[in-house]
Order: structure tokens, then sequence, then C-alpha cells
């Protein structure tokens, strides 16, 4: 025991004395040693090096000793045009061997880059900033100082290239990363290993392997005298998948390589992991079980140009799945093939992919696809698939879609070039087929609330055409039925001025206008006795790109209170605009046609221009339909009788349907025939002239008149209403009805020859009348004699209440005010007037016999 402590005490005072005579000869000769390293580095170095300090330690990279430089900065071979350093570092150890010191002659075999960054690269014009070496002699074998390495080593170190002619840039941060060199006068090997992260590699446009952490492992066999590089079988590990590289390149003359890359223990995320973001960013999520391979060859001969890439990749007996939907597809079979062919560029590049076969769920697809030539692109596909929607929906998602469900089975053969599909859609698709067959398919699309459901029918493409045979369903409450054809389906959407164009007839038994056009898509509550409360809210949205011509048949229609049957008419859609040459319903037990535009094209404007006619219509379902035009002092509890009309419109509404009134322009011909006027609350101010039975109903055979609307406001020409009062068998009313609910009304009852009456009111062209003016609103209102107007005058025609003419260029013109009229003297209370005997008899025109 005694004796192994003397024996351990004399070793370390051995190793003491060994290392404090070494650091004693490093502290007395380390001024020589910068000297010679200082000395030796100038004979390589062609740029210049700005260092901070510089000295001689034992222990940064014991048990050699290294000559340590601090704050060091590399001038790029560019310098001084570029002043961008080539290389910056906190520290630099160029070490050497202890034993050096003794025999005097220093070898420099091991260099240590630590937490620093390097930055190599091209310029637009091709020139390089990393040739800082020049070429040096030989070195003599008594050199006191040469480089002669043995490691390399890289410690927190970025590197970045760039190359500004072709926009590339390679990025990444070395962790750790030693390399090992034995060199003699003919050749080099290179065995390295190491840890990094890819920040990101950038191709033009494409940025690829951006955050990547990559483990290297590599050894390479550098030939001096045929300059060649031979990599031998190397691997790069990205995440959990690794890459193959194997392969020779030669850098004498112009630089030739063929290298060989395979996948190892691949699956999709390894391949997705290759490509760029914008290729792949739907697939990223996406998992795989079972073989995927890949794998290819790079290479570029003698004669220079592109490189030649070709590849190979596809899988076998896999299943690919998506882990937040629980939905995979199963036994799928591929092999691919990729080039960029013999011209090796974009034009002869091409992916095919061959013998594509799986299932779903049980139900089988199959295909294949060529896509070619990256500036003119050319496609082939062929695709059958028998699909149940809702877990082909759930496997691979459409954004437009919230769920589904059914059946539908899918047969297309697709080829043609793009650019002529945009231009020449008919020639380009001439060997393009395909059939989409759904089967009860319901859909619910995630912008519309109401329910796509029972989704029936065949489509199949013919060129670039569309064709719908028994296609049916039902949109909430309303059922449809189409045939026909949409034509520029494939092109219409990528085309400028080609939209998509849709031919069909249509047959419906229902059409629920409230649901479709409810901005919501709610259903109002069913049933003919809803009672319209507060407004819903409704919206209209025209496609810019969507041309119909449909050819309805519709049964029955709702909207709010009202209710039209046998629809029938033709329809067209261009370019947000709307129109139809007639359009015919049954309603209210008459019926009604409608021609005209509705112009979609001004942002939240919709402008209508219509001329409608109805023929033998009930006034009082008309006016409970129409919710009484939004009045209340004439409804549909006073109104008896039927309506034959035709109305000029000019209207506007907004997006959400609500009316511009103040923009509203109308004229419309009416004829009542066998009317009643019930229980009207002015006419109950008359008693003066007839009974109160007679006021409460009045009735007349049959009334022609015309009504203006502008500015907001009804213009009523003057009408003569001939009624059963016997007493005032004749009545004449004009005036003018706001929006406001603001009246001004103007009767002249003609008072019957022979009769002993009161004169109250004046005279008229035809004889004495009865005067009286309803004025106010619809709530207080009062009736009173007419002093505003002459006792005498030309009894106006219908001209004379026409709303003034707007002054050119305005909408809307507000009426011209009425001049005052001087107030008629006091008349007379009462009159006495033998009466003239004539044989009793009717009038024309009068219905009544008196």
């Amino acid at each position: 025991m005694k004796k192994f402590k003397k024996t351990l005490a004399l070793a370390l005072l051995g190793v003491v004395l060994l290392l404090g005579g070494v650091g004693m000869s490093v502290w007395l000769g380390q001024e020589q040693i910068i000297s010679l390293f200082v000395q030796e580095a100038n004979r390589h170095l062609r740029t210049p090096v700005r260092i901070g300090r510089l000295d001689v330690s034992v222990l940064a990279e014991f048990p050699r000793v290294a000559i340590t430089l601090h704050d060091v900065v590399v001038h790029g071979s560019r310098w001084p045009q570029d002043t961008t350093a080539l290389v910056r570092a906190r520290t630099l150890h160029c070490a050497f061997d202890a034993w050096d010191m003794v025999a005097g002659h220093y070898r420099i075999r091991v260099l240590t880059l630590a937490d620093g960054r390097v930055q190599v690269g091209h310029d637009g014009q091709g020139r390089s900033n990393y040739e800082v070496l020049r070429a040096a002699p030989a070195q003599a074998t008594d050199q006191q100082l040469a480089f002669d390495l043995e490691l390399i080593r890289l410690e927190r170190v970025g590197v970045e290239y760039t190359n500004a002619g072709t926009q590339h840039r390679y990025s990444w941060q070395v962790h750790d990363l030693s390399a090992s060199l034995a060199a003699t006068a003919a050749r080099v090997s290179i065995q390295a290993q190491g840890q990094a992260r890819i920040n990101g590699i950038r191709l033009s446009n494409d940025h690829y392997l951006r955050g990547k952490e990559v483990s290297l492992t590599t050894r390479l066999e550098l030939d001096r005298a045929a300059q060649q590089l031979t990599v031998q079988p190397s691997v790069v590990q990205i995440g959990k998948a690794a890459y193959g590289l194997t392969g020779q390149a030669g850098y004498g003359g112009s630089p030739t390589f063929r290298l060989q890359f395979e996948g190892q223990h691949t699956n999709l995320q390894s391949i997705v992991a290759l490509l760029p973001p914008r290729l792949v960013r739907r697939l990223e999520r996406y998992r795989s079980r079972g073989e995927v391979y890949f794998r290819g060859e790079l290479q570029r001969g003698p004669a220079g140009g592109k490189p030649r890439i070709d590849g190979q990749f596809g899988c076998r007996d896999a299943s690919f799945y998506h882990p937040d939907y629980q939905e995979s597809v199963e036994h799928v079979f591929l092999r691919g093939t990729f080039s960029n062919g013999a011209r090796r560029g974009a034009t002869t590049t091409f992916v095919a992919l061959q013998e594509l076969r799986g299932n779903l769920h049980g139900r089988a697809f199959s295909g294949s696809g060529r896509y070619e030539n990256l500036q003119d692109p050319t496609i082939q596909l062929s695709l059958r698939a028998d699909l149940d929607v809702a877990r082909a929906l759930r496997f691979f998602p459409v954004a437009a879609v919230r769920s589904a469900s059914g059946q539908a089975r899918l047969t297309v053969q697709l080829a043609g070039n793009l650019r002529q599909l945009r231009t020449r859609p008919a020639t380009a698709l001439a060997r393009s087929a395909g059939r989409l067959t759904l089967r009860g398919v319901s859909l619910q699309l995630r912008d519309y609330t109401l329910p796509l459901t029972g989704l029936t029918g065949d489509f199949r493409l013919r060129r670039n055409d569309i064709v719908v045979t028994g296609f049916t369903g039902r949109l909430g409450r309303s059922d449809f039925q189409v045939n026909g054809a949409l034509r520029n389906a494939l092109s219409g959407q990528q085309q400028l001025h080609q939209p998509l164009l849709i031919e069909a007839s249509v047959v419906s038994r229902l059409l629920d206008l409230d649901q479709l056009l409810s901005s919501s898509g709610a259903a109002p509550p069913a049933g003919p006795t809803r009672q319209p409360g507060p407004r819903e809210a409704y919206a209209l949205q025209v496609a810019p790109d969507l041309a119909l011509v449909v050819q309805a048949r519709i049964q029955q229609v709702r909207f709010r209170r009202w209710r039209g049957q046998q629809l029938r008419g033709r329809v067209r859609l261009q370019r947000q605009v709307l129109s139809t040459d007639g359009l015919s319903v049954r309603t209210a037990g008459g019926s009604a046609t409608v021609r005209g535009t509705l112009d979609a094209r001004q942002p939240g404007l919709l402008r209508v221009s219509t001329r409608m006619s109805c023929t033998q219509l009930p006034l009082d379902s008309l006016f409970y339909v129409f919710e009484d035009f939004g009045q209340h002092f004439l409804t549909s509890r006073h109104l008896r009788g039927t309506l034959t009309a035709s109305a000029d419109a000019e209207l506007y509404f907004d997006r959400q349907l609500r009316p511009l009134t103040d923009r509203l322009e109308a004229e419309v011909q009416a004829t009542v025939r066998n009317g009643e006027l019930n229980n009207f609350a002015p006419l109950q101010q008359l008693s003066m002239v007839a009974s109160r039975e007679q006021l409460r109903h009045l009735r007349f055979a049959q009334l022609t008149n015309s009504l203006y609307i502008q500015s907001r406001t009804v213009y009523v020409p003057e009408i003569e209403i001939r009624s059963n009062m016997r007493t005032a068998s004749v009545l004449r009313v004009s005036g003018t009805h706001t929006f406001d609910q603001q009246l001004d009304y103007h009767l002249s009852i003609p008072i019957l020859p022979g009769l002993l009456r009161p004169r109250i009111g004046g005279e008229t062209a035809t004889g004495p009348a009865i005067l009286l003016a309803v004025q106010g609103t619809e709530t207080d209102f009062r009736v009173s004699l007419d002093q505003r107007r002459p006792l005498v005058a030309a009894r106006p025609g219908p001209a004379a209440a026409r709303p003034p003419a707007a002054a050119p260029g305005s909408a809307g013109a507000k009426p011209a005010a009425v001049a005052d009229v001087p107030a008629a003297p006091p008349a007379r209370l009462f009159e006495v007037k033998k009466p003239v005997k004539q044989p009793a008899q009717p009038q024309p025109d009068q219905y009544f016999d008196f």
C-alpha cells in the first residue's frame, strides 16, 4: 500500500512537472509561435484578416497546444468592392501537439471554429467571394510551422450560401460538426458527422426544408490527380427519415457529377418534407403505414449545362390516414416517375402516376395520371371511384362543405393542354369524357345554412361541357328537377370573359322564396296564416362569372303572404343582369305576367325595370298578399272587386332587398270591375248626401284610371265613380298620397238635377256639386269643404294629375308646389229649383236605375 501511494505521488509529480514545463515553454516561446503562425498565414491568405487578439493556450484544446484567435474577421475575395465578411468568429483555435515544441517544428493538426458565421456566394456576374487562399509553393520539410490538418470542427456556426444570379439561398446552423482528414500527396479522405439545423433552402420562389433538424454521416474520397470527389455511402437524417447518398463528382474544368439518392425507412412525411409547402400544404398532416419508397439520380456530363434529374417513387400495400379525421385509405399501390427530361428543363419535365389502386372503407378506386411541360402544361388523368361521400370528405375535406352523406360513382378521362383549355376549350378537351352519378347525397354548405338533401342525378363530361340529366333534390323546403348543361364548366373559372353558362329546364313543386332569399338561410314559420311581424332579413347576391338560361315550370311559389301557382317562363342571366321576356303565374284567383330586367352590376344596388300586367285579380286578396302596400288608409278589408291592370315601373333595392322608395317611379293603368268600398272611414263623413248604410257599402260597376308614382308620392288623376248611391251616384276623386302617409284627396259630388238639396261647395262645369277635401294622415285626417278649388272649372283630364316631369338627369324630382287659389265667395245655403220632368231611364255608363 505504501509502495502504491509512493508510485502514485511520483506519477502525479511527474505530470505536474511536465505540465509546468510545457506551460513554461509555451509562456517563454509564445511570441515566437505567434510570429511563425502569422508568417505562415500570410503565405496562404490573399485578403485582409482582422483579429482582436491572439494568444497561445494549453487548456483550450488540451492535450494539444492551441493558437487562439479572438474576434476574427476574414474578408471575401471581392473585397474592397464587397465589404461583407466571409467569416466572422468569436474564436478560432489552431492546435498542434505539445511534442512539437520539443522538436521545434509546429504542425497545425486541428482547426476549431466556434460561435461564428460563414457567408459564401456568387454575385449577379457569377463572381465568388470565397477564393481567399493563394497558391503557395510546396512546403519544405524543415519548415518550423505548417498546416497539416487532421481534424476540422465547427461549433455553433451559421453557414449561408447565396447566388444572386439564380436566386438560390441556403442557410443552416451547425450545432456540432467534426471532419477528420487523412491526406497524402495523391488522395485526401474525409469522414464527417454532426448535427445541424436547416433554416431554409430557397430555389427561386420555392422554399424547402425550412426549420428541419439534420444529422449527417458521410465519407468522402478526394483524388487530387484525377480531380474527382467520390461520395461513399452517406446518410442524411431529417427527423425520423433517412436519405442515402452516393456517387462521384469531378471538379476539373467543367464540373461533372453523378449522384444517386434513396429514401431509407421512408413514409409519406419524409417525401412531403422535401417538397415546397405551397405544393404539399394540404398533405402535411397526413400519415402513412406500410412501404413508401423513392429513389433517384442526379447527373451532369462533360458537355455541361443543366443537370439531369430522374426519380421513382411509390408505395406497396400502404395506408394513408389523417389523425384528426379518423379515416384512412387502405391497400394503396402506386408507381410514379419524375424527370426533367432530355432537355433538362421546364419544357421536358414531367410527373407520371401509374397503377394507382386502393380502397376507402371497402370501396375501390383506381387511376393514373401525367403532368408534363411546366411552361405549357399538358395533363392526362384517368380515375374511377365508387365513393361514400361522407367518408371521402372526412379523409380529404373541402372547405366549402361542412358535412355530407350519400353515395357517388365517378369516372373521368381527361386529356388536354391547359393553355388551350383557357383559349379553345372545345378542341383542347376533344379526348375528355367523364361521368358522375349521385345517389341520395346530402350536403351542408359552410356559408349557407339551408341543406341540400336527396341529391340524385347523372352528370356527364363532354369536352368542356357537363350535361345534367335527372338531377333532383331539395334545398330547404324547395324541391327541384334539373335537366340541361353547364357550358364552359372546366375553363370558365380560368379564362377571363368566359363565364360558366347554365342552360337548363327546371321543374319544381314548391319554390319557397322566403327561405331561399333569407340572408341567414333560416326557414320562417310555415303555414298559410303566417303573419309577417318585423321584416325578415333577405339578401340577393349575383355572381359576376355566372350566366344562365333557365326554362322554369313551378307548381307553387311562396314569398311572405304571396302564393303563386303554375309559374311558367324563361329567365336569363348575363353579366349580372337578370332578365325575362315573360313570366306568367296564377295567383289569388287571377293571373299575372311579368317581363323586364334586374341589374345587379352596381355594388350595393339592385335596379329593376319591369312591365307587369294582371287579369281578374281579386282586390282584397291583392291588398292582403302585398300587406296593403305598406299603408293602413285603404286596406284589404275595405275592398272587393276584380282588377285588370298593367304597370311600367323602375324600382331600386339594396342588397338586402330593402326598397329605395325615393327612387321609385311607376305608371299604372288599372280597371276595377264589380267593385265595392266597404266601411271606409272617410265615406262615413258624407252622411249629408247619402245614408250611412249606403256609405258603408259603396258599389260600382267599373272604374278605370291611371296612377303615377314618383318622389315617394302616389298621384291619382281625377276619376269618376258611378256608384249605387241614389243621391250621389257619381263621385269624382283626385289627389295625392305620400309614402309618409300624408293624404290630400279632393272629392266632387254632383247634385242630381231636380232634387232639393243644400248647396254646399260650388258650381262646376257639369252643374252644382259638393266639393270636399280629405287631408291629414292615415290615423288623423279630416273631411271638410274644399275652399281652395274654384266654383266653376273645367273638368280636368288625366293629364292634369300627372306628376311634374323630372329635370333631365334627375331621379325622383319633387312635384312643383300648387299655386294658391283665391277662396270662393260665401255660397247660399239653400236654393229652390223646379225639377224638369224627364222619362225615368238610366243614363249612359250608369249601373243602377233611379
